[in-house]
Protein backbone atom coordinates (compact mmCIF):
# COMPACT_ATOMS: atom_id res chain seq x y z
CA UNK A 1 0.00 0.00 0.00
CA UNK A 2 1.21 3.54 -1.36
CA UNK A 3 1.33 5.40 2.36
CA UNK A 4 1.46 8.68 0.51
CA UNK A 5 -2.28 8.18 0.11
CA UNK A 6 -3.49 6.70 3.91
CA UNK A 7 -6.08 8.52 5.52
CA UNK A 8 -6.72 8.15 8.91
CA UNK A 9 -10.36 8.88 11.22
CA UNK A 10 -9.62 10.64 13.80
CA UNK A 11 -12.76 9.16 15.40
CA UNK A 12 -10.61 5.91 15.79
CA UNK A 13 -6.94 7.68 16.23
CA UNK A 14 -5.20 7.02 19.70
CA UNK A 15 -4.18 10.69 21.04
CA UNK A 16 -2.25 10.92 24.55
CA UNK A 17 -3.83 10.93 27.29
CA UNK A 18 -3.77 13.97 29.53
CA UNK A 19 -1.63 12.79 32.33
CA UNK A 20 -3.09 15.23 34.79
CA UNK A 21 -6.54 13.92 35.69
CA UNK A 22 -7.01 10.31 36.73
CA UNK A 23 -9.41 7.94 34.44
CA UNK A 24 -12.98 8.06 34.67
CA UNK A 25 -13.84 5.34 36.44
CA UNK A 26 -17.97 3.55 37.28
CA UNK A 27 -17.27 3.69 40.88
CA UNK A 28 -19.06 6.86 42.17
CA UNK A 29 -16.99 7.12 45.22
CA UNK A 30 -13.96 7.72 42.60
CA UNK A 31 -16.26 9.76 39.62
CA UNK A 32 -13.80 12.10 37.77
CA UNK A 33 -14.52 14.85 35.22
CA UNK A 34 -14.11 12.35 31.92
CA UNK A 35 -16.98 10.47 30.75
CA UNK A 36 -17.86 8.24 27.56
CA UNK A 37 -20.98 8.66 25.61
CA UNK A 38 -22.91 5.34 27.14
CA UNK A 39 -22.60 7.91 30.54
CA UNK A 40 -23.87 10.82 29.11
CA UNK A 41 -26.70 9.64 26.77
CA UNK A 42 -30.34 10.28 28.11
CA UNK A 43 -28.85 13.14 30.67
CA UNK A 44 -30.78 16.69 30.21
CA UNK A 45 -29.58 18.30 27.26
CA UNK A 46 -27.99 14.61 25.90
CA UNK A 47 -29.50 12.72 23.34
CA UNK A 48 -31.19 9.44 24.56
CA UNK A 49 -28.93 6.98 22.30
CA UNK A 50 -25.16 6.09 22.50
CA UNK A 51 -24.41 6.74 19.58
CA UNK A 52 -26.76 10.41 18.80
CA UNK A 53 -24.41 11.28 22.21
CA UNK A 54 -21.14 10.51 20.79
CA UNK A 55 -21.92 12.48 17.77
CA UNK A 56 -23.24 15.55 20.05
CA UNK A 57 -20.33 15.24 22.05
CA UNK A 58 -18.00 15.67 18.39
CA UNK A 59 -20.54 18.45 18.05
CA UNK A 60 -19.61 20.18 20.97
CA UNK A 61 -15.74 19.41 21.00
CA UNK A 62 -14.97 21.65 18.57
CA UNK A 63 -12.06 20.36 17.48
CA UNK A 64 -10.41 20.93 20.83
CA UNK A 65 -8.82 17.84 20.65
CA UNK A 66 -7.51 18.04 24.31
CA UNK A 67 -10.75 17.81 25.66
CA UNK A 68 -11.16 14.17 24.41
CA UNK A 69 -9.14 10.83 24.79
CA UNK A 70 -8.60 7.43 25.18
CA UNK A 71 -10.20 5.11 27.98
CA UNK A 72 -7.55 3.50 29.53
CA UNK A 73 -8.68 -0.40 28.49
CA UNK A 74 -11.32 0.10 26.20
CA UNK A 75 -11.50 1.47 22.45
CA UNK A 76 -14.00 4.05 23.32
CA UNK A 77 -13.12 7.75 23.46
CA UNK A 78 -13.65 10.12 27.10
CA UNK A 79 -14.73 13.28 26.66
CA UNK A 80 -14.38 15.95 29.26
CA UNK A 81 -17.05 18.16 31.59
CA UNK A 82 -16.11 20.86 30.48
CA UNK A 83 -17.53 20.65 26.96
CA UNK A 84 -21.14 19.79 28.22
CA UNK A 85 -24.08 22.16 28.52
CA UNK A 86 -24.91 23.27 32.08
CA UNK A 87 -27.78 21.29 32.71
CA UNK A 88 -26.05 18.14 32.19
CA UNK A 89 -22.83 18.82 33.93
CA UNK A 90 -25.46 20.19 36.82
CA UNK A 91 -27.10 16.49 37.03
CA UNK A 92 -23.66 14.68 36.86
CA UNK A 93 -23.11 15.66 40.49
CA UNK A 94 -21.30 18.00 42.79
CA UNK A 95 -17.87 15.90 42.42
CA UNK A 96 -18.29 16.03 38.80
CA UNK A 97 -18.93 20.47 38.80
CA UNK A 98 -15.43 20.57 40.91
CA UNK A 99 -13.59 19.58 37.97
CA UNK A 100 -15.70 22.07 35.02
CA UNK A 101 -12.91 24.11 34.45
CA UNK A 102 -11.58 23.10 31.22
CA UNK A 103 -7.56 21.71 31.61
CA UNK A 104 -4.91 23.21 29.60
CA UNK A 105 -3.06 20.70 27.38
CA UNK A 106 0.05 20.09 28.36
CA UNK A 107 3.24 21.21 26.11
CA UNK A 108 3.91 17.56 24.98
CA UNK A 109 -0.08 17.79 23.67
CA UNK A 110 0.38 20.80 21.86
CA UNK A 111 4.08 19.62 20.72
CA UNK A 112 2.43 16.59 19.16
CA UNK A 113 -0.85 18.38 17.66
CA UNK A 114 1.35 20.74 15.72
CA UNK A 115 3.80 17.96 14.66
CA UNK A 116 0.51 16.08 13.77
CA UNK A 117 -1.25 18.98 11.49
CA UNK A 118 2.29 19.32 9.89
CA UNK A 119 2.56 16.44 8.18
CA UNK A 120 -1.69 15.67 7.87
CA UNK A 121 -4.51 18.40 6.91
CA UNK A 122 -8.04 17.39 8.46
CA UNK A 123 -10.82 17.27 5.89
CA UNK A 124 -14.41 18.22 7.45
CA UNK A 125 -16.96 15.70 7.02
CA UNK A 126 -20.56 16.29 6.57
CA UNK A 127 -23.52 14.30 7.96
CA UNK A 128 -25.10 14.17 4.07
CA UNK A 129 -25.24 10.92 1.98
CA UNK A 130 -25.34 11.53 -1.47
CA UNK A 131 -28.58 10.30 -3.70
CA UNK A 132 -30.54 10.60 -0.01
CA UNK A 133 -32.07 13.47 -0.74
CA UNK A 134 -30.49 15.38 2.05
CA UNK A 135 -30.31 18.95 -0.31
CA UNK A 136 -27.51 21.42 -0.99
CA UNK A 137 -23.47 20.63 0.34
CA UNK A 138 -22.37 24.46 1.46
CA UNK A 139 -19.26 24.24 4.16
CA UNK A 140 -20.21 27.41 4.67
CA UNK A 141 -23.80 26.76 6.39
CA UNK A 142 -22.86 23.61 7.65
CA UNK A 143 -20.85 22.16 10.91
CA UNK A 144 -18.61 19.23 10.29
CA UNK A 145 -19.74 15.84 12.36
CA UNK A 146 -15.82 14.76 12.33
CA UNK A 147 -12.76 15.24 10.04
CA UNK A 148 -10.63 12.53 8.45
CA UNK A 149 -7.00 12.82 8.59
CA UNK A 150 -5.08 13.04 5.01
CA UNK A 151 -0.87 13.22 4.44
CA UNK A 152 -0.64 16.80 3.24
CA UNK A 153 2.21 14.88 0.54
CA UNK A 154 -0.72 13.49 -0.63
CA UNK A 155 -2.37 16.31 -1.28
CA UNK A 156 -0.20 17.96 -2.81
CA UNK A 157 1.11 15.51 -5.17
CA UNK A 158 -2.52 15.21 -6.12
CA UNK A 159 -2.97 19.02 -6.84
CA UNK A 160 -5.76 19.31 -4.24
CA UNK A 161 -6.02 22.61 -1.93
CA UNK A 162 -7.30 21.44 1.46
CA UNK A 163 -9.89 24.34 1.63
CA UNK A 164 -11.38 22.71 -1.76
CA UNK A 165 -12.05 19.39 -0.41
CA UNK A 166 -14.88 18.18 1.73
CA UNK A 167 -16.40 14.06 2.72
CA UNK A 168 -19.79 12.65 2.61
CA UNK A 169 -20.96 9.49 2.36
CA UNK A 170 -22.37 7.75 -0.45
CA UNK A 171 -25.91 5.42 -0.54
CA UNK A 172 -27.33 3.01 -2.46
CA UNK A 173 -25.70 1.12 -5.23
CA UNK A 174 -26.17 2.61 -8.11
CA UNK A 175 -22.58 2.95 -8.46
CA UNK A 176 -21.63 -0.11 -7.94
CA UNK A 177 -18.98 -1.68 -8.00
CA UNK A 178 -17.14 1.58 -8.18
CA UNK A 179 -18.75 2.79 -4.91
CA UNK A 180 -20.48 1.03 -2.57
CA UNK A 181 -23.37 2.14 0.20
CA UNK A 182 -21.70 4.00 3.09
CA UNK A 183 -18.28 4.24 0.93
CA UNK A 184 -16.46 7.43 1.71
CA UNK A 185 -15.92 10.04 -0.88
CA UNK A 186 -13.93 12.80 -0.86
CA UNK A 187 -15.06 15.80 -3.32
CA UNK A 188 -12.96 18.27 -4.82
CA UNK A 189 -15.45 21.59 -4.74
CA UNK A 190 -13.44 23.49 -6.83
CA UNK A 191 -14.14 21.36 -9.96
CA UNK A 192 -17.33 22.07 -11.05
CA UNK A 193 -16.78 21.72 -14.93
CA UNK A 194 -17.27 18.17 -15.00
CA UNK A 195 -14.29 15.90 -17.24
CA UNK A 196 -16.27 13.01 -19.69
CA UNK A 197 -15.42 9.87 -17.79
CA UNK A 198 -14.90 11.49 -14.17
CA UNK A 199 -17.50 11.23 -11.44
CA UNK A 200 -19.08 13.88 -9.92
CA UNK A 201 -21.72 14.93 -7.35
CA UNK A 202 -24.94 17.03 -9.07
CA UNK A 203 -27.49 18.27 -7.15
CA UNK A 204 -30.91 18.80 -8.88
CA UNK A 205 -33.62 20.49 -6.31
CA UNK A 206 -32.71 19.05 -3.06
CA UNK A 207 -31.75 15.94 -4.76
CA UNK A 208 -27.75 14.75 -4.01
CA UNK A 209 -26.50 12.06 -6.27
CA UNK A 210 -23.04 10.79 -7.67
CA UNK A 211 -22.72 9.67 -11.27
CA UNK A 212 -20.14 9.24 -13.94
CA UNK A 213 -20.34 12.15 -16.13
CA UNK A 214 -19.93 11.72 -20.11
CA UNK A 215 -20.77 14.57 -23.06
CA UNK A 216 -23.02 13.60 -25.75
CA UNK A 217 -23.26 16.64 -28.12
CA UNK A 218 -24.26 19.01 -25.51
CA UNK A 219 -26.19 16.38 -23.61
CA UNK A 220 -24.97 15.34 -20.30
CA UNK A 221 -25.17 11.95 -20.14
CA UNK A 222 -25.09 11.21 -16.48
CA UNK A 223 -24.03 7.17 -16.14
CA UNK A 224 -24.75 4.70 -13.08
CA UNK A 225 -21.85 1.86 -13.25
CA UNK A 226 -24.08 -0.44 -11.95
CA UNK A 227 -25.86 -2.00 -15.25
CA UNK A 228 -29.11 -2.35 -13.38
CA UNK A 229 -29.54 1.09 -14.00
CA UNK A 230 -30.48 3.21 -17.04
CA UNK A 231 -28.43 6.42 -17.79
CA UNK A 232 -29.73 9.42 -17.49
CA UNK A 233 -29.73 12.08 -20.72
CA UNK A 234 -29.81 16.27 -19.48
CA UNK A 235 -30.42 17.74 -22.73
CA UNK A 236 -28.74 21.63 -22.98
CA UNK A 237 -32.02 23.10 -22.26
CA UNK A 238 -32.78 21.58 -18.90
CA UNK A 239 -29.25 21.65 -17.44
CA UNK A 240 -29.59 24.94 -15.77
CA UNK A 241 -31.37 22.77 -13.41
CA UNK A 242 -28.41 20.60 -12.09
CA UNK A 243 -25.50 22.13 -9.94
CA UNK A 244 -22.10 20.32 -10.09
CA UNK A 245 -21.02 20.20 -6.77
CA UNK A 246 -18.16 18.57 -7.11
CA UNK A 247 -15.69 15.62 -8.67
CA UNK A 248 -15.24 12.77 -6.52
CA UNK A 249 -11.62 12.44 -6.56
CA UNK A 250 -11.00 9.75 -3.32
CA UNK A 251 -12.98 6.82 -2.64
CA UNK A 252 -12.44 4.50 0.86
CA UNK A 253 -14.50 1.63 1.90
CA UNK A 254 -14.46 -1.54 3.94
CA UNK A 255 -13.57 -4.60 2.93
CA UNK A 256 -16.12 -6.24 5.41
CA UNK A 257 -15.64 -8.06 8.16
Amino acid sequence: MNKNNENIDLDETDTKSIESEKVSVCDESQRTVWFIASELAGLPQMPTSTRRARDELERLLKNRDHLKRKRVGTKGYEYHISILPLETQQSLGTEALEGTQEPKPSYSDLSLYKDFTEEFALIPGYRIQVSAGHGSLNPDQLEPTRHLAFRRKWLKYRGFKEKDLAIVWAKGDSMEPTIHNNDTLVVNMERKKPSDGHIYIFRNGDELFVKRYQSMLGTWRLISDNSFYSDLDIPKEEQYQFEVVGQVVHIAKDLGD
